[in-house]
């Protein structure tokens, strides 16, 4: 306590610009000035605003291509909940950065839950939110209000296979999106997954969900991305 006290009054003396007023050692003297920091640091992870919310397959590629991870919903084959839907978060990325398809592929192991309920029934649902780019959190909206963009897709799960080009596009893309996929354990039998679309489903405003042709959805170039270079087929 001696030396705490005697260091408070050295601070004074040499003017530095802490809280003076006798009493016990303060552990946050400079908190404030470090949480402002990093707050300033902390990047904003879009690159751009979304668009209007009128150009429907413009925000529904948008949402998916920002997002890096996706709440995934199946069917349990876990046997307490047997039947029941059951959701998982999974890490996502529907091509390279610069390459979108707006179709959303997943690094998987058989360990893992998702992968044992799509091994007995491969239907899916796969939710993504504005709210990861942290936009709406800029604008102040709960992640509930109908402006932060909600995207649904739903469909049947495949796994891509191994060897092909669009194996190697999608394992690419994953691994750039998610460098720490490189270092996941060799022996967890890891595969390439993706959904083959059935039904878009979004909310980006009031006034209700709104659906979107899968067809046009998956034609948008977003990313000016040739398809033919990574053998994609939709």
């Amino acid at each position: 306590m001696k030396f705490e006290l005697f260091l408070l009054v050295l601070l004074c003396l040499l003017k530095f610009h802490v809280d003076c007023k006798w009493g016990p050692v303060r552990e946050d003297w400079f908190a404030s000035d470090t949480a402002n920091e990093i707050e300033t640091r902390r990047p904003q992870r879009y690159m751009a605003d979304p668009p209007d919310h009128t150009k429907l397959i413009p925000m529904a590629r948008y949402t998916l291509h920002n997002a890096d991870w996706a709440s995934i919903a199946t069917v349990s084959v876990q046997p307490a909940i047997v039947g029941f839907p059951f959701s998982n978060v999974k890490s996502i990325a529907d091509g390279y950065i610069a390459n979108s398809t707006g179709i959303p592929y997943f690094y998987m192991s058989p360990l893992d839950f998702t992968a044992k309920d799509l091994a007995k029934n491969s239907r899916a649902t796969v939710l993504v939110s504005l709210e990861e780019t942290r936009y709406c959190e800029s604008q102040k909206w709960d992640p509930e209000d109908p402006r932060c963009t909600r995207l649904m897709l739903t469909g049947i799960m495949k796994k891509v296979k191994e060897g092909t080009p669009e194996y190697t596009f999608a394992k690419g893309g994953l691994f750039e999106r998610h460098p720490a996929m490189a270092n996941f354990p060799p022996d967890h039998d890891w595969f390439v997954a993706k959904l083959k679309i059935a039904q878009i489903a979004m909310v980006d405003y009031f006034g209700g969900a709104k659906y979107i042709s899968v067809k046009d959805y998956l034609a948008y170039n977003y990313t000016e991305i040739d398809t033919t270079l990574s053998g994609i087929k939709h």
